[in-house]
């Protein structure tokens, strides 16, 4: 497995982590630190419901908005742009992240 690959890894147990804490699900959350020895330094991206949620949340709105007539606006713009319009905005998304992540890790 490449670095990159076990970064994202472990980023994403960091955000499964946190979305437990927000959830209240405490003893998960635990079990899930200790048996996956994932880190409790505080994620980058400190959504009130987790970023999973959130990401869950667009995620979904979008999906049912390809198969479902009510949907939200932002959503029915999103399945209305061009497949290439969609593949730069998840390019900048990603890249924003990755470079919000980086630069955090160089202030500890």
């Amino acid at each position: 497995m490449s670095q990159t690959n076990w970064e994202a890894d472990k980023m994403l147990d960091v955000y499964i982590h946190d979305y437990f804490v927000k959830r209240k699900l405490h003893a998960s959350a635990k079990a899930f630190q200790q048996e996956g020895k994932v880190s409790t330094d505080p994620v980058a991206i400190d959504a009130p419901g987790g970023f999973l949620f959130e990401w869950w949340s667009v995620f979904w709105d979008i999906f049912i908005a390809r198969t479902n007539e009510k949907h939200s606006d932002a959503a029915a713009s999103y399945i209305e742009c061009p497949p290439c319009c969609i593949l730069q905005l998840s390019l900048q998304s990603s890249s924003i992240f990755y470079n919000l992540e980086v630069n955090l890790g160089h202030l500890k």
